[in-house]
């Protein structure tokens, strides 16, 4: 595999310059794990994005190389009362390395600080170990197991990130 060299950046998701980028992020990771992926309904987030994560109740961003390709996504979402959701946290195995977890991270984290969360939650399938030790060192702790909601009830560990009243964190 040819590490990718970068530059990159996190920018908002655009589809006339993303196009179906972060669906094709999502399905080679699946397939570096092994994983089924297919165009379904639970999938359909990152096949249309911008109609799921519509800017009001929902975010999405790419990290993009230096031809504006997309190398990684992530999105979040307005859960309600106060909890927002961490989605699709993905990054092609030859961006790796650059930090990009970390990066997508840290803007979900921002705008769920700027949009006045109380807490952010994420789900992560158990395999993606390497992922769950970048949702500790970025401030998020293990806080519950469940099946999922996809076709597979595919195992995943649950992570939560608080942000105190007084905003520190």
């Amino acid at each position: 595999m040819t590490r990718l060299p970068g530059p990159f950046q996190v920018v908002p998701y655009d589809r006339s310059r993303h196009a179906d980028g972060p669906w094709r992020v999502v399905s080679a990771v699946f397939e570096e794990y092994g994983f089924p992926f297919a165009e379904n309904d639970y999938d359909a987030d990152v096949a249309w994005p911008d109609e799921h994560y519509d800017g009001r109740t929902g975010w999405f961003s790419v990290a993009e190389d230096t031809e504006g390709g997309v190398v990684g996504c992530v999105g979040l979402t307005d859960e309600g009362g106060g909890e927002y959701e961490l989605h699709r946290l993905y990054v092609l195995s030859e961006a790796r390395g650059h930090n990009l977890g970390e990066r997508l991270c840290t803007w979900v984290i921002e705008a769920a600080r700027e949009k006045g969360a109380e807490r952010v939650v994420l789900f992560s399938d158990v395999h993606f170990a390497h992922a769950h030790r970048l949702y500790e060192r970025v401030g998020f702790r293990a806080n519950r197991f469940r099946y999922a909601p996809d076709p597979w009830r595919s195992r995943e560990w649950g992570f939560i990130m608080e942000f105190p009243k007084d905003g520190t964190n």
